[in-house]
């Protein structure tokens, strides 16, 4: 018998002692990669020589070889047997110039592979492989069977699949840890989690419980010793039952609860209210409401209220803040976005100390709150579109705790006030009308953590003042585009070494573009849009990736030196005065990334150089309005960006509420900004360009638009041009194009502008669905040209002397006409019928979705209320 189990220690102490040499090599290698990157290229190759150890279960190194390994950082034993008690396997987050993101302990693409031999540390009661990455495979069901675990830590590691029912063997386990970003584990029931009456923490964030009826029953009533529960965004729907609940008798010490992201609707489930141990509740993006509950404010010991989002539109007795009035220990209290009534008397005092209130949309309609002054500790504040005017008290510069601020979208005049040690300060869409841009109080005061600032959209005038520099020299975000200052950009705007985007456009400013902010090398985006600069373009970092200055009065030829944009997304250089030639350096090879080239409205000339055709990302190409000459390139097929059939080919996601683009489509300038991406247009138009239109520029399938009208083109319309499948626009006008309409061009349905006007265009109008949709003004000045829905109609080469016959044909294209168009109406109107009756039928039958539309109407008929009473508040105050 001792033999037996002197065999078995000694099998065990041989498992550790394999495991030891494992980490002992992960270890190592891991701290020479962090101190010698390069050694880092031999990192898969030492993994595999590690994996072929294990794999082959050699014991080829003694005890005394492992006796250090307890000491290692992610390795723990118990002081009194020496077994391994812990492991802390989680993958560690690295930030090098080249890389960001997880740097995963495991190379082997399933857990199972990678961690089966943990099965053979008996006394092992903590594992944590949180944040590698194992491919989405299943959660393996041997970790069942270790049933010694205390502690168990699974989160981020890309699991997919149904989450194995053996976990409930874990009887001791009392931390459980599942949260993914999406939902990717699944589980149809939750009653093995009833089995875990230890468990203390519970997170099952990502995981799909839509199919689980009885969560409540299986996770609040069977866990007594229950603190911490978080079921956010766990695909939960109200048709599970909340209020029937028979754990509503038997309410554990839950300290925390996690309800955010999940499709509940309702009233705020009762059982909630017996939970007086709560401290964080969060109801975030629910569909709870439409009231908020008295009983809320009787949990006395909350800390965290999470109701922002949600379906709440009102309060039980009418007061929010008679609701918040016993909640002596809240510091975070989030209603954002939930239309209530936030009116107070001036001089109430809160019985709490927030750090973080947010509050956007909801309904303070006065000056900015009084009580706010009391909030010693508040750092995040967010008051936008909350109805606040007048302008910001001066005891609001003095709130050092503050560090985000955002009051946009609101009425608040006069100069724009800084609290002192400011991080993020958002008062855009305003009606600040101030000289300066910084206040004359802080003129001696200098924050090195002000990091942004957004003051876009007021009315601000005035000079850049040289001393914004000393006061905030870390800048990283400066937006005050849409103001009215004037006056010339300072050379101390070269000081803020930090500065990674620079957004002054649509102002006043004059003179011309400093050439040291080439200095800045953390400048990523830049727009000068606009204003009434001069000069030439200067020369920029080489990490800049989006450069606006349309719309100036600049002048020269586009320098050289922006060769050196090997990441420039957008250079948008229309509407200025520059001359010379389209540079040639602009090639795929320089700048490879570039999405959009606007060169439009300037006086370039000579023609379009073939080094244009090897920028293959490129998305939106504008040589419009210039002096352009020669023929069009017939290499422009070779811009397979716009050949691409990627649905998903938004990729402008970089600033990409700032960056926008004026282009014509459908005879219209419109400005692009969220859709930009979307956005695939080639313009040429205006110029004195000669020769055919290439038939290669057809294979542009995915081209939404193409404008070449007020050129001398002629020849032909490509009658391949019905390869434009996607495209929206097209104008050929004013040219000396030749020849029949092409009949392809009528399939090209997603057709919703067409100028074919002022050519030498001859014969009939292909009949079908699509040409005869526009009006006469698409077709006029091409004397050769019949049909409708022009008003001359063609003949027929069988046409005799006196007429008979084309009067024949006439009356048979009416006719035909006449049938065409009943069956398109038929169509319409049973399509029409089908879509009501589908959604309308859906509604009545289906109650729940039913209440949940028209709450929806009752909002947006809210939000428009309060849209309407803000902008006539705005204009009354102009």
């Amino acid at each position: 018998m001792k033999s037996k189990f002197e065999a078995a220690d000694k099998e065990h102490k041989e498992a550790e002692l394999r495991l030891c040499h494992f980490v002992q090599h992960r270890e190592l290698i891991q701290q020479q990669a962090d101190k010698v990157p390069v050694l880092r290229l031999k990192l898969r190759e030492k993994d595999d020589y590690i994996r072929k150890l294990e794999q082959e279960r050699v014991d080829l190194y003694t005890a005394d070889q492992c006796e250090d390994c307890c000491s290692w950082s992610r390795v723990k034993c118990n002081p009194t047997t020496g077994h391994v008690s812990e492991l802390r396997l989680h993958a560690n987050y690295i930030e090098r110039d080249d890389y960001a993101g997880n740097d995963n302990l495991f190379e082997a693409r399933k857990m199972e592979s990678s961690l089966v031999y943990l099965l053979e540390l008996k006394h092992l009661e903590y594992l944590d492989v949180s944040a590698n990455y194992f491919n989405f495979s299943k959660i393996p069901q041997f970790i069942g069977s270790m049933n010694q675990l205390r502690y168990l830590n699974l989160s981020y590691c890309s699991f997919s699949g149904k989450v194995p029912n053996e976990l409930g063997n874990l009887t001791n386990l009392q931390v459980l840890d599942l949260k993914s970003y999406e939902t990717n584990l699944f589980t149809d029931s939750l009653k093995w989690a009833s089995n875990l009456r230890q468990l203390r923490h519970l997170n099952l964030r990502g995981t799909d419980l839509s199919q689980v009826n009885n969560w409540l029953d299986s996770l609040i009533g069977p866990l007594p010793f229950l603190r911490f529960l978080d079921l956010s965004n766990c695909s939960l729907v109200s048709r599970h039952h909340l209020k029937n609940s028979s754990s509503a008798s038997h309410p554990p010490s839950i300290r925390i609860l996690d309800l955010s992201y999940n499709n509940l609707e309702g009233e705020i489930p009762s059982f909630i209210q017996n939970l007086t141990s709560l401290e964080s509740l969060d109801l975030f993006r629910t569909n709870f409401g439409p009231e908020i509950p008295l009983w809320l404010g009787e949990l006395k010991g909350l800390v965290h209220l999470g109701l922002g989002e949600a379906a709440f539109t009102s309060v039980e007795g009418g007061d929010f803040w008679n609701l918040v009035r016993n909640l002596h220990n809240l510091t975070y209290l989030d209603i954002n976005k939930t239309f209530l009534s936030l009116k107070i008397s001036s001089d109430w005092v809160p019985p709490f100390q927030l750090q973080l209130f947010t509050a956007s949309t909801c309904m303070i309609n006065g000056p900015f709150p009084l009580w706010l002054k009391t909030q010693k500790s508040l750092t995040y504040l967010r008051l936008s579109d909350a109805g606040i005017h007048g302008a910001l008290p001066k005891w609001f510069h003095k709130m050092q705790s503050l560090t985000f601020v955002d009051l946009s979208d609101n009425q608040i005049t006069g100069c724009p006030t800084f609290p002192g040690n400011f991080v993020s300060l958002y008062l855009y869409n305003n009606s600040l009308s101030c000289q300066y841009l910084t206040n004359t109080r802080g003129r001696n005061t200098v924050n090195y953590h002000a990091d942004i600032i957004n003051l876009s959209n007021n009315f601000i005038s005035g000079q850049f003042l040289e001393y914004l520099y000393h006061e905030m020299p870390n800048l990283g975000t400066l937006i005050l585009s849409n103001n009215k200052i004037n006056g010339s950009i300072p050379n101390s705007m070269c000081h803020f070494t930090s500065l990674h985007l620079l957004d002054l456009q649509r102002n006043r400013i004059s003179g011309t573009i400093p050439h040291c902010l080439r200095d800045l090398y953390n400048l990523h985006f830049v727009s000068l849009s606009f204003n009434k600069l001069s000069g030439d373009i200067p020369c920029f970092n080489s990490n800049l990736s989006y450069l606006h200055l349309n719309d100036n009065m600049l002048s020269g030829q586009v320098p050289s030196c922006l060769a050196n944009l090997s990441g420039l997304d957008i250079l948008d250089v229309g509407e200025n005065n520059l001359s010379g030639e389209i540079p040639t350096f602009i090639t795929g090879i320089n700048i490879p990334g570039l999405r959009i080239l606007r060169l439009r409205n300037n006086k370039l000339k000579g023609f379009i150089p073939g080094q244009l055709c090897s920028l293959s990302r490129l998305q939106v190409l504008d040589l419009g309005h210039n002096y352009l000459t020669g023929s069009i390139p017939s290499c422009l097929s070779n811009l397979t960006e716009m050949n691409s059939r990627n649905e998903s080919i938004n990729y402008l996601l970089d600033f990409s509420d700032k960056n926008n683009v004026n282009e014509v489509i459908k005879g219209i300038e419109c400005e692009y900004t969220s859709t930009l991406g979307y956005m695939v247009n080639i313009d040429l138009s205006c110029n004195k360009l000669i020769g055919s239109i290439p038939e290669e520029i057809t294979n542009l399938s995915s081209l939404l638009g193409l404008n070449l009208s007020y050129n001398q083109l002629s020849g032909h319309i490509p009658a391949s041009i019905g390869g434009l499948q996607s495209l929206e626009s097209l104008d050929l006008s004013r040219n000396k194009l030749q020849g029949t309409i092409p009949t392809s061009m009528g399939v090209i349905y997603p057709l919703g502008f067409l100028d074919l006007s002022y050519n030498n265009l001859s014969g009939p109008i292909p009949t079908g669905r699509q040409l005869q949709t526009f009006t006469n003004s698409s077709y006029i000045d091409n004397p050769h040209l019949c049909g409708y829905p022009l008003s001359k109609k063609c003949q027929s080469n069988n046409d005799s002397p006196n007429g008979s016959s084309g009067d024949q044909n006439n009356e048979d294209e009416e006719s035909e006409d006449k049938h065409e168009t009943m069956w398109f109406y038929l169509v319409v109107m049973s399509g029409f019928a089908t879509g009501f009756w589908c959604v309308v039928g859906t509604l009545l039958l289906k109650k729940s979705w039913r209440y949940t539309f028209f709450r929806r109407v009752e909002d947006a008929q809210d939000w428009l209320y309060v849209a309407i009473v803000v902008r006539m508040a705005k204009l009354k105050n102009k």
